[in-house]
């Protein structure tokens, strides 16, 4: 057992110098990082992170991916995969030993450049004030944004609305503030994506629920990848069966 966390120990140094030498491309480093969370933290526990959050989204995945493995065969998968990508990665790693390890955020070593990069989403400050209190689940700030005037349907760089924002969040106080001055219930992004696509790759069934059920909701729309929101949402959304792309339309 020792020789394999050793043998791990050194791989995830030589992983974290690869990542910031460019070495290793983001889909190997993905597999990297869902493995070392697993032999370090064992199963993935954390929620799944928001739709606009697509790094952290696939971080997330790939740690829940490798939820079969135990701590120590995720140690060793890990040294085998970076045996796999590098081959004699060992003997660079002994040859420069003395050399302290590069660390990313929380202890771990440098696991993808993506954690350089920034948020895919819009920063709250960047987006209109309606667009602001909807991410924030801030119901008095959208009501007074709408009493401003604001259009309920106002869009952000992806094309998403408030209302996306608030399926997204689970945010139900401003989703039915939103239905109620009428916002477009089947709004689609930049994607094709509507709010009630959103809530279901969120797992936000409340806000599910509430969308579903609202007048003119149409359950069967399809993005631009041909889904429906019923095959993008968790099993047992009993409220959206019979809307999974191939079956009629709602």
């Amino acid at each position: 057992m020792a020789d394999v966390e050793q043998e791990f120990e050194a791989a995830a140094q030589y992983v974290g110098a690869a990542a910031a030498g460019g070495t290793l491309s983001d889909a190997q480093l993905l597999r990297f990082y869902g493995l070392y969370k697993q032999a370090t933290a064992g199963p993935c526990d954390a929620p799944k992170p928001s739709f606009f959050d697509r790094r952290g989204r696939a971080k997330w995945q790939a740690w829940k991916d490798a939820a079969a493995l135990s701590m120590e065969e995720a140690q060793r998968q890990y040294v085998q995969l970076l045996s796999e990508a590098l081959p004699g990665w060992a003997g660079a790693s002994a040859a420069g030993s003395s050399g302290a390890a590069k660390r990313g955020g929380g202890g771990g070593p440098v696991q993808s450049r993506m954690a350089d990069a920034a948020e895919d989403s819009e920063g709250p400050d960047a987006a209109p004030p309606l667009l602001q209190a909807a991410r924030a689940g801030d119901a008095g700030a959208a009501a007074a944004a709408l009493q401003a005037g604001a259009d309920p349907d106002q869009r952000g760089n992806d094309g998403e609305t408030a209302l996306h924002w608030a399926a997204d969040r689970g945010h139900i106080a401003v989703l039915q503030l939103l239905l109620q001055h009428g916002a477009d219930v089947n709004a689609a992004d930049s994607d094709g994506l509507t709010p009630l696509h959103y809530a279901a790759l969120a797992e936000q069934r409340g806000a599910a629920e509430q969308l579903a059920a609202a007048p003119g909701m149409r359950l069967g729309q399809r993005n631009g990848d041909g889904e429906t929101p019923a095959d993008l949402a968790p099993e047992g959304w009993a409220f959206l069966q019979g809307c999974r792309s191939g079956g009629e339309e709602a």
